[in-house]
């Protein structure tokens, strides 16, 4: 099972991530002169225990090309707001230390969350650039350690 473990930034638990299309429009059929090209954005995504579902800020999902999908309702302090919806994909980063030739090396890894999950848009902030919800992390376990650590075991 892939582990992410981090020290807490700022008291928040932070892990890079990947964001793409869920289930993507196709597009028109033909040949292609040339294969299509992926391009993977890293991310900086909080694990939020307080966040029913997955959010992404606008700059990510322009950049990822999300499509709108609807808008839906959430609720906090104040009050209920709708907002704009994506189906996307989450991929995580994990780094590994590994022996080559007696000396250690850090492996990166990107391991996809294997069902795509709804996503809603919020305001920019300085800190992230999306929310994991419990959407995900529900599916994952999610641990706080002594010293400002924390370790997220994907299933």
């Amino acid at each position: 099972m892939p582990q992410i473990t981090g020290q807490l930034f700022e008291g928040k638990p932070i892990v890079s991530v990947a964001v793409s299309e869920g289930a993507p429009i196709p597009s028109a059929v033909g040949p292609q002169h040339q294969p299509p090209s992926f391009h993977i954005r890293e991310y900086r995504a909080l694990l939020d225990t307080g966040a029913d579902i997955t959010c992404v800020l606008p700059h990510v999902a322009k950049e990822c090309f999300l499509v709108p999908r609807g808008l839906i309702p959430m609720t906090n302090g104040v009050g209920t707001y709708h907002h704009v919806s994506y189906l996307i994909n989450v991929g995580v980063f994990c780094e590994n230390s590994v022996y080559v030739n007696d000396e250690i090396e850090v492996e990166r890894s990107l391991y996809w969350i294997p069902e795509a999950n709804i996503a809603a848009e919020i305001k920019a902030n300085s800190w992230f650039d999306m929310i994991i919800g419990m959407d995900i992390i529900s599916q994952h376990e999610l641990s706080f350690l002594k010293g400002g650590q924390f370790r997220f075991t994907l299933s």
